[in-house]
């Protein structure tokens, strides 16, 4: 990998965001094609398997946070290396990120012994969804042994600018599920524990992939001689950013683990809703993904380049755009939600809840961009404890206890409307920290000669 392009700190700033964000979108479109794919296979298994894989998959995903951290520190750190002109520093990161990452997973793996079963017993869902989904979750921990690597493979390639790399290792990933699922959960006759040995498998082959482009790249050869001999001050940085940045992102799915846990309580009708309109939501998060990760990736170059002031034009004009393009989005979901709801579940109750929802949640999605790419900015610049107390604030203190007695009082509406303000709550939070830390001084103003 070259180290950087100039291009990327020099100059305007949209062209560099949207060149990077291209790229990351159509990576991120892909990733996400595993989880529409898995879902419109277990679809049609019925609504009681929808229903367990939305279980499964927000348990999963409290997991998953810890792999997640140690990838955004690994970034981060590619990132300031890249653009301070240090390939040999982003190299270093690159192999103590890989080592942390495997370590991470052997630990992951290891809960597949007990933590399913618990885990479907606090839920306290019907037999008939806690037993597939307590397959699907004990397959998707072991596999965290090659998923942990993968991330922090790709995430390194995010930092260091390499976008169209990349896109080369996402793409891997989708293509091989979408012939393994069908295979496994039907041929097979694993049901859902077969969509999860499909995802691990296919995760597999795009880290082999990601480490032959690697190998390639000119980060290759100090990697494989230096990046993987521990070395503490290297891992303790990744560490200082990967921690704060775990705990937000588990922040975030602890609270999606509860809300699946509230609405358990009112059915396999508002449960397969609310998966439903969660796989609509995420496709639409991510452009969003794409432009933070481009913004976390130019804001860490531009301050490794000593360029602030430029930073945080990136933060603001990536969070603007994407903002503008929810608000579009949000009016649209709004007419056709219940109709795209029907093609993961053709339940007309499921459809008629799931349009309810989507509704509700039209209104918040501008602040949900915010919060998004400004806690990609945060990471990008070595900074993840604001994002962290963001997330704590409006997704703990507020959202829980906010979905929990609205429910009580209105049902599943309510519910819905508790998720909203806790959306809206977390953009405004988001965007008022992030002035409060990094606004620039004024730019001295050019002299020029009489």
């Amino acid at each position: 990998m070259p180290p950087t392009s100039s291009s990327l700190t020099e100059g305007g700033v949209l062209r560099p965001l949207l060149r990077l964000a291209l790229p990351f979108a159509l990576a991120n479109i892909l990733s996400q094609v595993n989880l529409v794919i898995d879902r419109l296979w277990v679809g049609r298994v019925g609504t009681e398997a929808l229903a367990a894989l939305g279980i499964a998959h927000a348990a999963l995903m409290v997991m998953m946070t810890l792999s997640m951290g140690m990838a955004v520190g690994t970034l981060a750190g590619v990132a300031r290396a890249t653009g301070r002109r240090r390939p040999e520093d982003a190299a270093r990161v690159l192999g103590q990120g890989l080592l942390i990452s495997l370590g991470t997973g052997s630990a992951l793996a290891a809960l597949a012994l007990f933590l399913p079963r618990w885990v479907m017993h606090f839920m306290g869902a019907e037999a008939s969804v806690s037993g597939p989904a307590e397959s699907y979750l004990t397959v998707c921990l072991v596999g965290q042994l090659v998923t942990a690597p993968a991330m922090v493979v790709t995430f390194a390639l995010q930092g260091a600018g390499e976008a169209r790399a990349a896109l080369t290792v996402a793409a891997v990933s989708p293509l091989v599920n979408t012939v393994l699922d069908p295979i496994f959960i039907f041929s097979l006759g694993l049901g859902l524990a077969g969509a999860a040995w499909a995802t691990v498998i296919a995760t597999a082959v795009a880290l082999v992939v990601g480490l032959v482009v690697l190998a390639r790249g000119d980060l290759a050869l100090p990697m494989l001689r230096r990046g993987f001999i521990p070395h503490g001050p290297t891992s303790a940085a990744i560490l200082r950013i990967g921690v704060p940045g775990t705990l937000e992102h588990t922040v975030r799915t602890v609270a999606s683990f509860s809300l699946v846990k509230l609405l358990a309580a009112f059915g396999a009708t508002v449960l397969s809703a609310y998966t439903s309109v969660m796989v609509l939501v995420m496709t639409l998060i991510l452009p969003g993904i794409a432009l933070g990760q481009a913004t976390a990736s130019l804001v860490g170059q531009n301050l490794g380049a000593g360029k602030p002031h430029r930073a945080w034009r990136t933060a603001w004009i990536s969070a603007g755009l994407y903002a503008a393009f929810m608000a579009a989005l949000g009016l649209a979901m709004v007419w056709i939600g219940g109709p795209l709801v029907g093609a993961f579940d053709s339940n007309p109750e499921v459809i008629a809840e799931g349009a309810r929802l989507v509704r509700i949640l039209a209104p918040c999605l501008p602040f949900i961009a915010l919060a998004l790419v400004l806690s990609k900015a945060f990471a990008g610049a070595g900074q993840t404890l604001p994002a962290m107390m963001t997330a704590v604030t409006a997704h703990l203190v507020f959202q829980i206890p906010a979905v929990y007695l609205l429910g009580r009082a209105y049902g599943p509406t309510g519910a819905y409307w508790g998720m909203a303000s806790a959306f809206t709550l977390h953009g405004i939070l988001s965007a008022a920290l992030y002035v409060k830390r990094f606004r620039p001084e004024p730019e001295p103003a050019a002299v020029t000669e009489g």
